[in-house]
């Protein structure tokens, strides 16, 4: 029987796995987000964009930035992803791992995580060249795939997508309204939080100073949405996976 997606449930248990694990979640994002993305952008230069500069220019120059950091853009991206699989651990696994047990778990699961994800992208990418619409579907479908792997710990791509495609069975529309709330309601809260503090900043120093504290603030709210979105993706695979859910909820109560 297709279990149906109780939003406000699921927003619940989002604010439940947060406040049960911020601390160990807060701490590992603090090393492989907040630190990485922090050293990006303070000692990444960025190209100023030309005033009244054609898309062609701009996309030139954009272009130009990502090939010349490509390394470093990459190695962010490994961190972050590691952060993401460590954080699902610390959340999903019944058996309460510390920070460093998790961490060794994640060391061993990397790869097939990150193939998952390349591969879940790629698909998404193929569906979205069919008029958009199949490439946000697959997006849907395969939302709890790497939840479900670290729950699971079913290691087999194929068999987490096909998990993931069976747990979203008859809730595709609900998942979609969900993410699409939170999605959007984060982004104005940090472009909100950012513009704000931005702008007191600036009043009250100047120069570089004002531009790093800025980058700071920047990093800190984007580390606290990111760990918001792998509660999330772990409340929505313990909502969909029904009573097993339930019994790994009790683990945090």
């Amino acid at each position: 029987m297709t279990r149906k997606l109780d939003l406000s449930a699921c927003w619940n248990d989002v604010m439940h796995l947060f406040r049960a694990n911020r601390e160990l979640l807060l701490g590992v994002a603090g090393v492989f987000i907040l630190l990485p993305g922090l050293a990006f952008a303070l000692f990444v230069s960025r190209p100023e964009n030309p005033a009244g500069a054609e898309i062609e220019t701009l996309y030139r120059l954009m272009l130009e930035f990502y090939t010349d950091n490509i390394f470093w853009i990459i190695l962010v991206g490994l961190a972050n992803g590691f952060a993401s699989v460590v954080m699902l651990i610390l959340i999903l696994d019944s058996r309460h791992p510390s920070v460093g047990e998790a961490m060794r778990k994640g060391v061993s699961i990397l790869l097939p995580y990150y193939a998952l994800g390349i591969l879940s992208n790629m698909m998404v990418f193929l569906g979205s060249l069919a008029f958009v619409l199949p490439g946000i579907y697959i997006f849907m479908k395969l939302l709890v795939a790497g939840p479900a792997m670290v729950a699971e710990r079913t290691y087999n791509i194929p068999a987490a997508m096909r998990r993931s495609w069976a747990l979203t069975k008859g809730n595709s529309a609900r998942v979609l309204l969900f993410v699409l709330v939170v999605a959007v309601t984060a982004f104005f809260v940090y472009l909100t939080t950012v513009t704000v503090i931005g702008l007191v900043i600036r009043l009250a120093v100047d120069g570089g100073l004002a531009d790093t504290l800025t980058t700071l603030v920047d990093s800190v709210i984007s580390m606290f949405l990111s760990v918001l979105m792998v509660c999330v993706y772990a409340a929505l695979y313990r909502q969909l996976s029904g009573p097993a859910a339930e019994d790994v909820a009790e683990t945090f109560s």
